[in-house]
């Protein structure tokens, strides 16, 4: 995109860019779809044999396993990333396979201290978790695992990520959620709620083999987890990774404290009804951002030291996920009973429905913030990323407790929404006295006509009358129009196409 006051990019440099955006969001967003099925598949399982306070549970393990992952792997599988992807492209090798190695050794480090946490601490997660039922001692035990299983993981994609490696990302993604249906359906079926916690420290496990298998081809596994001479490379990363430890221990605790805050207000059908209708959300979410985390992230963070690129990157990619985000973002929302219908048992998870489609507003917010808001790691601006994300955290935990309170769970799903859009404004407000961004004109005038056919979208849902399908459906079409036109401008995706097809 142009942008005022900067050099204008070429028309083909344009194109070419945004060529890149549209063809690795399909491929993420086809793997991730993929991923999606499996696990709705999962959890179309889980629904029918454990109910909503099988997913209330469920919810409350994860979110505690979370606080002690967030807390002990110093943000390694991000701040790596930047690290690694600097020495792709240098002559010489060895300062690549020493950032790989240097990765790996503190990867290592911090799962052997997230195991031993979380087997020192489960008797307290249990009381915190369970209000005061510390019967789930065993299970934070056995998921220590799992932690400790995630902190490798996150080293391997980390290094994935750093050298480029899109299509081993991809393929690991999706043989990781293939694997975990294997998984956990043998295990709900036939232990009911006794296979929660086996299902989830075994899909861990799994996950970290599948993925250190594909970068494990590139970069034998090399290690000094004991050699101070070498760990004190990465301090400058892990000085950074303290700022972020504390960052992500301030999320895991929100939304800890929302499952338990949630838990307390509703017992465990609320939780779990929360549970369910977000997790629809958030796996849309996965589906159309993915991209913005496995080949924008690296990108970004090549150039962060050149601020007008940087810029432009942000400028393009903020602008194909919103005319992306906007069509999708509706078409969820008119379809979201017929989702919930085959997904989950409707009886039992119907109030889901109007959270999700409520909740799902934000993704509209995210798909702008997360490309603008990615500046401030690709830059390793340590003290403004505690900040940002500092307040984020603490806006959730409000908007929920208000939302809730003022709408039951309507104001659940809402609350995300205005989440969402409060951190874009926050994103918007940093850049902009931080780094000297400004949206250009042309995002924010798609941003804002994509906008008001989103709005128009969640008005006729939220009006629950058949009467209102109509005009949901006609914003739907506009939305698609929009982005249609516009990716036929922007891109040479559907001139391939019809190329294609002329030959065939």
């Amino acid at each position: 995109m142009e942008r005022e006051g900067d050099d204008h990019i070429s028309a083909d440099q344009e194109r070419r860019l945004f060529d890149r955006i549209l063809k690795y969001t399909g491929v993420f967003g086809s793997v991730q779809g993929v991923t999606m099925m499996v696990t709705l598949v999962i959890n179309m399982v889980k629904s029918r044999l454990l109910g909503p306070v099988g997913y209330g549970i469920t919810e409350s393990l994860n979110r505690s396993a979370d606080l002690v992952k967030s807390s002990t792997n110093l943000g390694i599988a991000t701040l790596a990333v930047p690290e690694i992807s600097r020495h792709v492209n240098d002559a010489d090798p060895d300062g690549l396979a020493d950032k790989v190695r240097l990765t790996r050794s503190w990867a290592l480090l911090t799962a052997l201290l997230g195991m031993v946490a979380c087997l020192i601490l489960a008797p307290f997660l249990s009381r915190w978790a369970f209000d005061g039922d510390s019967g789930y001692t065993v299970s934070f035990m056995v998921l220590s695992l799992a932690v400790a299983a995630a902190a490798v993981t996150g080293g391997e994609t980390a290094v994935l990520k750093g050298a480029g490696m899109l299509r081993q990302i991809a393929l690991s993604q999706l043989f990781s959620g293939l694997l975990s249906l294997v998984i956990s359906v043998p295990l709900y079926w036939l232990f009911r709620f006794d296979g929660i916690v086996p299902a989830l420290a075994l899909t861990g496990i799994g996950s970290m083999f599948v993925t250190c298998s594909y970068s494990f081809r590139r970069f034998r596994y090399k290690v000094c987890p004991f050699s101070w001479s070498h760990l004190r490379q990465g301090t400058g990363m892990i000085g950074f990774g303290i700022f972020f430890t504390v960052t992500a221990f301030f999320s895991a605790w929100a939304w800890s404290f929302i499952a338990k805050f949630l838990t307390a207000e509703g017992g465990g059908h609320l939780t779990g009804t929360y549970s369910a209708g977000y997790m629809l959300v958030s796996y849309l979410t996965t589906l159309l951002l993915a991209v913005t985390d496995s080949e924008y992230y690296p990108r970004l963070s090549a150039a962060g030291g050149d601020l007008k690129d940087a810029h432009r990157l942000m400028d393009s990619q903020a602008t194909a996920m919103c005319m992306l985000a906007g069509p999708v973002v509706i078409l969820f929302m008119l379809c979201m009973p017929v989702v919930v219908f085959v997904v989950l048992d409707y009886s039992k998870f119907q109030e889901s429905v109007m959270l999700a489609q409520m909740a799902v507003i934000g993704l509209y917010f995210k798909s702008v913030s997360q490309p603008v808001a990615y500046l401030v790691l690709a830059r390793s601006d340590s003290r403004i990323y505690l900040l940002q994300e500092t307040v984020c955290y603490l806006l959730l935990v409000a908007c929920v407790m208000a939302g809730y309170r003022l709408a039951g769970v309507v104001g659940l799903g809402l609350a995300f929404a205005v989440w969402e859009l409060m951190y874009l404004l926050l994103s918007l407000l940093i850049s902009r006295f931080r780094y000297g961004y400004r949206m250009s004109s042309g995002l924010l005038r798609l941003f804002v006509v994509q906008g008001v056919l989103v709005a128009t979208g969640a008005f006729c849902v939220f009006k629950q009358a058949l009467i209102w399908l109509l005009p949901g459906a006609v914003a739907c079409v506009v939305s698609v129009g929009l982005s249609v036109r516009f990716f036929g401008t922007h891109t040479t995706f559907f001139s391939s196409l019809l190329r294609k097809t002329a030959r065939k």
